[in-house]
């Protein structure tokens, strides 16, 4: 038989396909299972081993807690604390039995046996009253109702247990049940209060042992293993219905919300499974109403793998934080702040950005207020103005006509009604824009820049310098804020010539020689290393906020340094913002009026808008002497190098130049740090930031690095901002481009955590997602606390004060204040400064820090102080919000209200002044009382003024425990002892004071906010005798 007449079904064999196609079914059937079970599952294996991992730890933690737990159970204190428990719940319990014993065998039996046949008839009554809604005959409604009055009225045989059978009514049983259930109430609260005392001392008693645990409880350690035997391994999921946010991230990260701490050495060195780092921050966001990707990033659905659980897919716009950016989650919500709460690094990113000029080139939403609002006012004003004249034109035209012969008396009458309207409504137009003069003279004090005045460049710089400095500022200056550009010999040429040929010509007097040796003890005393720095390197001292000074003298010109330095705000020249140019004496002349430009002297002579007559610094007056401003210019002018020498700069004259120099300047955006004549009003030159971190990654130009990027795994926003800060050239790498069209932005030298803080607030720059409820915009006090750290930052008051707790001020890093002779001299710590001072007091304070206006040259409070509380001119709003501020974070009622305190009788008057005057108080030992003599000797405040400046609540709990407001203070504590209801003082006492039975510290504080002139007079008598 030929092969093509073999029949395939019986002469060949399909068995090896068939076995090979069957294999291989099986093995797709068991990968798809494992598929299914495991591989797109992985969090199930996570499970597993957490129950395994976390199981074994608190095996070995049980041990080590019991421990704990008795050792501090057999403290004496405990035993104590549970003795006195235990003799408390023994006296109470014969009362609670005998009352549980009245509940349980009489009223509870009672209740049960009345409640069902109570129970069964008000269900045939409901069931009868509901067939009368639903009926609609009113005969049928009319029988429903005389059968639920039949059923009412039927007496039952009621046997309760202990008591005779009672015949009772619907009613009657009903008002014997809530006569059970309200003696059942009674009783219950008899318990209660009889067993409060026993109850109080237990919570006592178990806080005492919760205070002293600094892990877990052993109670909570076996809940939890309660709660591993029963683990059930399944999605966790938080599910946000109201913004249909589903999260996932718990599925892995088991141990994030676990009452017990889990750290990754704990967790077999998983991190996957550690807590939460910050158990607080979860309370204030609740993972149950906020999810878990709005803060961290990631995509929260997803969990067939890590990568797509984290966002790291290039199709994912919110990819997961890295932990060094972890707080950029931070800036969508809270992008109106300055400072945010718990977030450090954020903090830093946001103040780099402000301090080190990011903004004068790229505009970020809310941090140029004061610029946005004073343009924006500015605007407003000159359209007012153009509709007063437009308004004026049509008035005289009107009136004109009207005027006509030819005009009827009927249209004449109109016209002169419309022209008197017209008038009336332009008089309306200047009380508009009388409040907008004054909010702009508000915001024009207000108004800095991040670098000095280049205006002041001829007056106050050493023409040779100023090259050198433009070609390597921190060649020069190390860790200075003015950032380094790429300019050749040619640029730093024209910019040179442009800024000096550009800068106001003015006459200084000329400043006779200081004192250098008292100008050094000045500058480290008086308070100018709050700001600035002295000493390079290691040797470096003081703060960082302004520039390191150490080479003042190699470029500054001395006679402007002593104006510099007695009044920093000083200028040259007033700068008129609606005439675009800086005034001179002619513009006065023309008025008639005298060249003189301060607060008090602001309107511009030609226009009567505000003028700028401030220079544009946050350096406050010290309210120097013209002796002292010399000393320490003359201080200042000695710090420079033996060897310093700087190349001639004639050129820096050359006409030609100056244009060139405009044209540099424009192009790299030197007027957004700088007051540069001629350019106030010019624009930011880079591109805004305030969504940057939501752009596409297409839309950020990596140039010719995109497949570098790819390769080395950075072609992400975060990698995009650290190349770009790290080096701002980088992305000009091979391109071919003319020199005026390169990348502009200058090198900073910023340091890797400098990097990561800007990065992680670049990052959180997003264009959020997330729902408005979820933005933090408070409309309570809150916002007076967001307000405030704005001007807070602005003038640096952290670097003389402490505003919170665990900060550092300059003065803690100092060496001079280690000494223990000098630690009284630190500036005063803020820490509950809304709470201690009168509102009225401070805004007062804040605006004429001397107190005075004729003895300026010292601090209005703490006269011993060497470091003085400068004169910021503060606008009136700025005050309002730094009062406010803190008597938001103190959490004080407004408006402020005065404590009425009772008034002294003549007795407790002449106690009080006894005591203050004891040997055994030691009041006058230390604080002033504005007597000169004993003052000289003083290292604490003014307590005469107390009334004005104090509130009297603080003012005692200041008496009673001042270490508890203020670790460190010299202060003594332990002046007054509690007994009774009272408080008393702890030293001997006057024998006035026998048998009264008054608070001893209530009376000190009484005395001191009911001063009268004529117990001034006798209280600085008896502390001059005491001196």
């Amino acid at each position: 038989m030929s092969d093509q007449d073999k029949d395939p079904v019986v002469h060949s064999s399909l068995s090896k396909p068939l076995y090979i196609s069957s294999v291989l079914l099986v093995l797709s059937m068991a990968w798809g299972l494992y598929d299914e079970m495991y591989g797109i599952r992985p969090w199930k294996g996570y499970q597993a081993r957490f129950v395994k991992v976390y199981s074994r730890y608190l095996k070995s933690a049980a041990g080590g807690e019991a421990d704990v737990e008795r050792q501090i159970k057999a403290s004496p204190e405990y035993k104590q604390l549970d003795a006195a428990m235990q003799s408390a719940e023994k006296a109470a319990m014969p009362g609670a039995s005998a009352i549980d014993k009245t509940i349980n065998q009489e009223l509870v039996p009672k209740i049960l046996a009345l409640n069902e046949p109570f129970q069964e008839v008000r269900g045939h009554i409901g069931a009868l009253t509901y067939e009368i809604e639903v009926t609609h005959s009113e005969s049928s409604k009319d029988s429903l109702r005389k059968q639920i009055e039949q059923l009412k009225a039927e007496k039952h045989d009621i046997q309760l247990p202990g008591d005779q059978k009672r015949s009772l009514d619907f009613k009657g049983m009903g008002d014997l049940l809530q006569s059970m259930k309200d003696e059942k109430s009674r009783k219950l609260q008899e318990r209660v209060e009889l067993m409060k005392q026993a109850t109080e001392l237990r919570a006592k008693r178990d806080q005492y042992l919760s205070d002293r645990i600094a892990e877990a409880s052993t109670s909570t350690i076996a809940a939890v293993q309660n709660s591993l035997d029963k683990f059930d391994i399944r999605i966790r999921q938080i599910h946000v219905k109201d913004v249909d946010l589903v999260d996932r991230c718990e599925s892995c990260h088991l141990g994030t919300r676990e009452p017990v701490v889990l750290t990754k050495a704990a967790m077999g060195g998983e991190e996957v499974f550690t807590s939460h780092p910050d158990k607080e921050l979860l309370k204030i966001h609740d993972p149950e109403k906020f999810g878990c990707t709005p803060c961290h990033g990631g995509n929260g659905a997803a969990l067939a793998s890590v990568e797509k659980a984290h966002g790291y897919n290039k199709f994912w716009l919110w990819p997961l934080h890295h932990k060094e950016n972890i707080q950029a989650g931070c800036q969508q919500c809270h992008a109106r702040e300055v400072v945010t709460e718990m977030a450090d690094t954020l903090n830093q990113g946001r103040e780099i950005f402000r301090l080190r000029g990011c903004m004068g080139c790229h505009r970020y939403e809310a941090f140029d207020r004061e610029a946005d609002e004073a343009a924006s006012v500015n605007q407003q004003i000159r359209q007012l103005e153009q509709q007063k004249a437009e308004w004026k034109r049509e008035v005289g035209f009107s009136e004109q006509k009207a005027n006509n012969p030819r005009t009827s008396d009927t249209e004449a009458k109109t016209l002169f009604a419309h022209a008197n309207d017209l008038k009336v409504r332009s008089s309306g137009l200047d009380a508009k824009i009388e409040q907008l003069d004054m909010r702009s003279r508000s915001l024009v004090r207000e108004m800095k820049k991040v670098g000095p005045s280049l205006k002041e460049a001829r007056v106050k710089l050493k023409k040779e310098w100023i090259p050198v400095w433009l070609k390597d500022p921190h060649q020069w200056r190390e860790g200075t804020k003015m950032p380094t550009f790429r300019l050749d010999d040619n640029e730093i040429r024209a910019i040179s010539a442009f800024i000096w040929q550009t800068g106001v010509k003015a006459d200084l007097p000329q400043q006779k020689e200081g004192d250098a040796a008292r100008g050094k003890e000045a500058f480290e005393t008086r308070g100018c290393m709050a700001c600035h720095s002295m000493g390079e390197g290691a040797a470096k001292q003081g703060g960082t906020f302004s520039a390191n000074l150490s080479r003042e003298g190699e470029k500054a010109n001395y006679d402007y340094i002593v104006r510099w330095v007695h009044n920093p705000r000083q200028r040259s020249a007033p700068y008129c913002a609606f005439e675009k140019k800086d005034l001179t004496a002619e513009d006065y002349a023309r008025k008639g009026m005298p060249y003189v430009f301060d607060l008090e002297h602001s309107k511009c002579p030609n226009d009567g808008h505000e003028l700028q007559v401030q220079q544009m610094t946050p350096m406050p007056s010290l309210r120097l002497t013209e002796d002292e401003a010399r000393d320490i210019a003359s201080y200042l002018m000695t710090r420079k190098r033996d060897n310093a020498s700087y190349a001639n700069a004639d050129y820096m004259d050359d006409p030609k130049l100056k244009n060139q120099g405009l044209s540099l300047v424009r192009n790299y955006g030197c007027a957004g740090c700088h007051e540069i004549a001629g350019l106030e009003e010019e624009q930011r030159i880079g591109t805004e930031l305030t969504k940057e971190g939501s752009k596409p990654i297409e839309r950020l130009d990596f140039a010719l690095l995109g497949h570098k990027a790819e390769a080395e795994e950075w072609y992400t926003h975060k990698g995009f901002f650290e190349h770009k800060l790290e080096n701002p050239a980088v992305y000009d790498t091979g391109k071919e481009k003319a020199k005026q069209d390169r990348l502009k932005m200058p090198n900073f030298n910023l340091s890797k955590p400098e990097i990561d803080a800007v990065t992680t607030f670049l990052e959180g720059s997003v264009d959020a997602s997330v729902p408005a409820r979820y933005f933090y915009t408070p409309t309570d006090q809150r916002q007076d606390i967001i307000d405030g750290w704005w001007v807070v930052r602005k003038y640096n008051c952290m670097g003389c004060h402490k505003v919170h707790v665990g900060q550092t001020t300059t003065f803690d890093t100092m060496a001079k204040y280690q000494d223990p002779d000098w630690k009284d001299q630190r500036p005063p710590t803020l820490i509950g400064e809304g709470a201690r001072v009168n509102p009225e007091w401070l805004m007062r304070f804040l605006n004429n820090p001397a107190l005075s206006e004729t003895d300026t040259n010292r601090d209005g409070v703490r006269q011993y102080l060497k470091a003085r509380m400068p004169t910021f001119s503060f606008s009136d709003g700025e005050i309002r919000k730094f009062v406010r501020f803190f008597e938001a974070l103190s959490s004080q009622a407004q408006p402020f209200i005065a404590e009425k305190l009772d008034p002294l009788t003549e007795q407790e008057r002449t106690m009080a002044r006894q005591l203050f005057t004891s040997e055994g108080a030691p009041c006058l030992k230390c604080h002033m009382t504005g007597d000169a003599k004993h003052d000289s000797h003083a290292t604490a405040p003014n307590f005469t003024v107390a009334k004005d400046r104090l509130k009297p609540g603080w003012t005692k709990r200041w008496m009673l425990d001042p270490a508890l407001m203020s670790p460190g203070t010299a202060m003594p504590s332990g002046l007054f002892r509690h007994d009774a209801d009272r408080y008393v003082f702890t030293g001997p006492t006057p024998a006035s004071f026998n048998g009264y039975p008054k608070d001893h510290a209530d009376l000190l504080v009484r005395y001191m906010f009911q001063f009268t002139p004529e117990e001034l007079s006798r209280l600085r008598s008896s502390a001059s005798a005491g001196n």
